[in-house]
């Protein structure tokens, strides 16, 4: 998948003097800027660019959607941004698949996904496996792959596979779940960031 500028036009004439090349077609200027979001300053974290092009400031999506409280995605396979408000009617599991659909990617760090979905069912130095509700005295002895026919059993409703970086931060992740109409689905989050969600039959 080729680099890209996640971002969104603001429309505003803006000046700066340090030139970003994005392509080797446009010019861009970085443009250091700082962020108030409802009244609140916000810091922009690291590897998060602003920067102007054409007099429009192009900003990260991910960190303004995220803090505005917003789910964000970007499908691969269809090239579509996906920004999603979290459903208020989901019970505590349904929320755990959502959060890794929508709040997962590669940046984040240990403390974050267990900030996010607890502590792990199983847990190793390059790789970590959630269990959601599994049925009592569950086992399941591979960590790094997925229980698929204990899923389609009816034995847990979703289980979710990370893989981390020497770094300590996401690589990759696999998870599947059974969704509210009883489907088996997948759900990819790939190395370069993009994402991919399938039926399994």
């Amino acid at each position: 998948m080729k680099k890209f500028v996640l971002g969104f036009v603001c429309g505003a004439v803006l000046t700066s003097t340090t030139a970003v090349y994005a392509s080797s077609t446009i010019q861009a200027y970085l443009f250091p800027v700082t962020y108030q979001i409802n009244h609140q300053s916000k810091d922009t974290p690291s590897g998060y660019t602003t920067i102007n092009y054409e007099g429009h400031a192009y900003v990260p999506i991910r960190f303004v959607a995220e803090s505005l409280g917003l789910g964000i995605r970007y499908a691969d396979r269809n090239n579509i941004i996906e920004i999603m408000k979290e459903p208020s009617s989901l019970d505590e599991n349904a929320k755990k698949v959502w959060s890794v659909q929508y709040r997962l990617t590669n940046s984040q760090d240990q403390s974050y996904v267990k900030e996010l979905l607890g502590m792990p069912s199983i847990e190793q130095e390059e790789v970590w496996r959630y269990d959601l509700s599994p049925v009592d005295k569950y086992t399941w002895r591979e960590i790094d792959h997925i229980d698929v026919h204990g899923l389609e059993n009816g034995d847990l409703q979703a289980q979710i596979i990370i893989h981390w970086t020497p770094q300590q931060l996401i690589q990759d992740v696999e998870m599947w779940y059974t969704d509210q109409e009883g489907h088996l689905m997948t759900y990819y989050l790939y190395q370069d960031g993009s994402t991919a969600s399938a039926l399994y039959e």
